[in-house]
């Protein structure tokens, strides 16, 4: 059999423990053929065969991201990005700058601000002052909190007396008036609804672009999470690039639980698919997040004692999903970001994943998150093969509010060390657009526990750090397993997918915080290059 494709002279991880190291791989129709020595690749070589000299550059599996919002993150480049701005005044001026460029009534809209950078409470009345005619709405970094202004609030109907929606919350004033900050999904779909939509070609286009950002970032694969309002629209883009043979991504879609009943009738389960697409998990949410002080905690926030987060669905909800999920054949994905709701969703999952041990399920239950953890679950985490999906890369922009909120509880907050040592696999991502989506930014987070700045300066919690070799597993191996897709992805290894990313940085040899500046010079899916410096 003679391969299509040779890279030889690299440096190559395979992420496989049957031969972790390698000079060369030979690969034939989208697959792994073999890998070994530079001599013994090369005698493979036939005349049609590309070959491809690596120089000794470190090459690895394709990079996965096993937590992210793509289609969100293509809509929301094109919005104003506030995220990363630490002047309040400044935020301000990008946004009266934007509001400039519309015409009178038009929406703007925004997103990736974060209060705690600069310590001042948003409210209405900050963009009455710059937009008086334009309804804005500007999106928290974490995705579920709204920042809008008077006219968002009068084109909604959102007034004093409009009640709070379930698990959500209508920030007011001491007069009781609403001051323009919404908490959570049922509050923000107040607004959503409101808010005119792109055009299906315009969200294809803005997807193309972003999957090509995806592979220049040596992304092959990625586990894209739904939402309510997105995931139909998602399912469509996805399927139709499929058709067309443009998806060179390996797409991993989670289902909001919303739509079991819809997926149950019409007979899909985890796994369904093809080596592009497929249906992941039944998704759905335990609680809000940390910053927007909705996370679901056993004891209140440091410093807003009498708040104990939002419980976004009750363990006996979370129960009857979960099973009938299993009972179609989903595993569950869910939501938890506070330590009472990391107890809840394991309570749930450990005695799920006990009774769905003859179900034969293609793949484990999963917690997305899993931020804060009680010292007391730590032995738990470890039952029945159940996955975190974590992302490293929130660590940069959240240490220093987790701190303030959780204080000495911190210490079991991303606690990936302790996750693993007790035995819990922790796959990988960023929830891109909440962080960026660059995974070697993850990457270094996960090693170093610091923020752009290098602080602190002997990291946060630095018993939590992972090893590369943890980290590397955490953006290959891991998500393939959450998957269920082991056999065919995640390690170079013979008979797999031929999907790899050849490093500018040899990541062995470099420092550890210097891995944040790794650039990609070629990525591989399908054995094609769909990405070249």
């Amino acid at each position: 059999m003679t391969p299509n494709l040779i890279i030889h002279n690299a440096k190559i991880y395979t992420v496989d423990e049957q031969l972790p190291w390698a000079e060369a791989v030979a690969v034939h129709n989208g697959r792994f053929l073999s890998i070994g020595t530079n001599q013994e690749i090369l005698t493979l070589a036939g005349s049609e065969t590309k070959v491809i000299d690596a120089n000794g550059r470190l090459l690895l599996p394709g990079l996965i991201d096993s937590h992210i919002h793509f289609l969100d993150m293509a809509v929301r480049n094109q919005q104003i990005n506030l995220s990363g701005i630490a002047d309040f005044d400044e935020l301000l001026r990008l946004v009266e700058t934007a509001v400039a460029q519309k015409a009178p009534g038009e929406w703007l809209l925004g997103w990736g601000w974060n209060e705690a950078d600069w310590h001042t409470q948003p409210l209405a009345a900050h963009l009455d002052a710059i937009a008086p005619h334009n309804p804005i709405a500007l999106t928290r970094m974490d995705m579920h909190s709204l920042w809008v202004n008077q006219a968002a609030l009068d084109i909604v109907g959102i007034t004093a007396d409009t009640p709070n929606p379930p698990e959500s919350i209508i920030e007011r004033d001491e007069n009781g008036r609403p001051t323009g900050i919404l908490r959570e999904w049922n509050a923000l779909q107040l607004v959503v609804p409101h808010i005119p939509e792109p055009s299906l070609a315009d969200k294809a286009a803005w997807l193309r672009e972003t999957i090509a950002t995806a592979h220049s970032l040596g992304l092959t694969g990625i586990h894209d999470q739904r939402v309510e309002k997105e995931g139909r629209e998602s399912f469509r883009l996805w399927q139709a690039l499929n058709r067309q043979g443009e998806l060179s991504l390996r797409v991993h879609m989670n289902i909001a639980a919303d739509f079991l009943p819809e997926v149950t009738a019409l007979g899909l389960s985890s796994g369904f698919g093809d080596d592009h697409l497929w249906v992941g998990h039944i998704k759905t949410f335990d609680d809000g997040t940390m910053g927007s002080r909705t996370a679901s905690m056993l004891t209140g926030f440091a410093d807003e004692p009498d708040n104990c987060g939002v419980i976004v669905t009750p363990a006996d909800e979370l129960w009857r999903i979960a099973t009938a999920a299993a009972d179609a054949g989903f595993a569950t994905s869910v939501h938890a970001i506070g330590d009472r709701a990391v107890r809840e969703v394991l309570d749930v999952l450990i005695e799920r994943a006990a009774s769905d041990t003859g179900k034969q399920l293609p793949m484990p239950h999963r917690i997305e998150h899993v931020q804060l953890i009680h010292p007391d679950d730590l032995a738990r985490v470890g039952k029945h093969n159940i996955m975190g999906a974590v992302q490293p890369v929130h660590i940069r922009s959240d240490w220093k509010t987790a701190d303030l909120v959780w204080g000495d509880r911190a210490k079991t907050a991303y606690a990936f060390r302790s996750l693993l040592d007790k035995g819990m696999g922790l796959a990988l991502g960023s929830d891109a657009p909440v962080a960026s989506m660059n995974p070697f930014l993850g990457m270094v987070a996960a090693l170093c526990r610091q923020d752009e700045a290098g602080q602190p300066a002997n990291g946060w919690y630095p018993e939590q750090r992972m090893t590369l070799a943890e980290v590397i597993y955490g953006y290959t191996m891991a998500p393939a397993l959450l998957s269920g897709k082991e056999a065919v992805q995640g390690s170079i290894t013979p008979g797999k997918w031929a999907d790899m990313v050849l490093l500018a940085d040899d990541l062995f040899a470099i420092d550890a915080k210097d891995v944040g500046k790794t650039a990609v010079a070629m990525t591989i899916v399908d054995g094609k290059i769909v990405y070249e410096t």
